[in-house]
């Protein structure tokens, strides 16, 4: 424990992992010339995403900047660089073309939690997302003001998007590991019986419930299925996870936040009437044996995601422009009715 503060007699110290800060929000600068090394990744079989990577590619490659894409998109680009799996923390700055699903995907190339992840700046190519401030459209515009000079007269806001360390065990041994940025799910699948789950939160148990699923969401998830099963929507820089039921078979289990540094276990008891299947950002899915776990944490290291507004601003526009969050439920001031038939 790290010394906080002391007055007179008493101490306190901070009982969390001081590896742990909660800071979110932040001011992201490149030294003089800009990024060096850019990672381009776009959306998967996408004709009108592959255009404009070859045209952002031309683009930066005429500024010195070196371009790596993924190696299975190589084929369509053979004059660029293929990007293996040590070179993804080499980048400078990571660029996607499509819309949360790409982002998604950048995450999961960064597959451990051992290292800084670099930047990301994310283009919307007509799809709908939290994830994409910016439109393809103004790619190199908005490349050309916050990378380059005069890059000091404007900082660059930037917010640090969490994931989550998913560890599965079975008969008490570690499987695999998976890195999750919007969620955690652990259903029934295919079974047509709901699925008995036990959660556990910082080793204590909080709740066994039978329901289709449950969900298991950093803040970035909020707004994705968490939502969809009526989890609440969290802003990105408040430091929490969200344990959201899938259809439980209770009226009184509603979604529960709990803070960042909280360790979750969902355990499938061996009296469950069904197996389970658990899956990460909607990927990955895998069966999930009697007497299984997964166990939740914080990553050390999160996803800076640069915004176009300082603080939230991005999000909250998001949530009113796409969602249509606190729309105008007035009636209408008139109302035209056709004539009525009166023969």
């Amino acid at each position: 424990m790290t010394p906080a503060s002391g007055r007179r007699n008493t101490t306190m110290a901070w009982a969390d992992d001081s590896s742990l800060g909660l800071h979110r929000r932040a001011l992201l600068r490149f030294k003089p010339g800009g990024p060096s090394t850019v990672l381009l990744v776009k959306k998967h079989r996408d004709t009108e995403a592959s255009q404009k990577l070859e045209q952002l590619a031309t683009w930066l490659r005429g500024r010195g900047v070196q371009v790596l894409v993924e190696r299975q998109v190589l084929a369509e680009f053979p004059h660029l660089e293929a990007c293996s799996g040590n070179d993804v923390h080499s980048v400078d700055l990571c660029i996607t073309l499509g819309g949360d699903g790409t982002v998604l995907h950048l995450a999961s190339l960064f597959a451990d939690d051992a290292r800084p992840i670099p930047p990301v700046i994310s283009f919307a190519m007509g799809t709908l997302g939290f994830l994409t401030p910016f439109s393809a459209g103004e790619a190199e515009a908005v490349l050309a003001k916050l990378l380059w000079p005069p890059w000091q007269a404007e900082p660059v806001f930037c917010t640090l998007r969490t994931r989550r360390q998913c560890e599965v065990y079975w008969a008490g041994r570690m499987q695999r590991v998976h890195m999750v940025l919007n969620e955690c799910l652990v259903d029934r699948g295919a079974s047509p019986a709901m699925v008995l789950l036990e959660c556990f939160v910082d080793g204590r148990h909080a709740t066994t419930v039978q329901a289709d699923g449950l969900i298991i969401a950093p803040p970035s998830g909020s707004t994705a299925y968490s939502m969809s099963a009526g989890g609440p929507m969290v802003a990105p820089s408040v430091p929490c996870t969200i344990i959201t039921p899938v259809a439980p078979h209770s009226l009184s289990f509603r979604p529960l936040v709990v803070p960042e540094n909280s360790v979750i276990e969902v355990h499938l008891p061996s009296n469950s009437r069904a197996q389970a299947r658990a899956s990460f950002d909607g990927r990955h899915a895998m069966r999930m044996l009697r007497d299984s776990s997964i166990v939740c944490r914080a990553s050390r290291y999160a996803l800076p995601m640069i915004n176009r507004h300082p603080l939230d601003e991005d999000w909250y526009e998001g949530i009113t422009q796409k969602l249509r969050w606190t729309g105008s439920l007035r009636p209408l001031t008139s109302v035209t009715h056709p004539p009525r038939d009166r023969t």
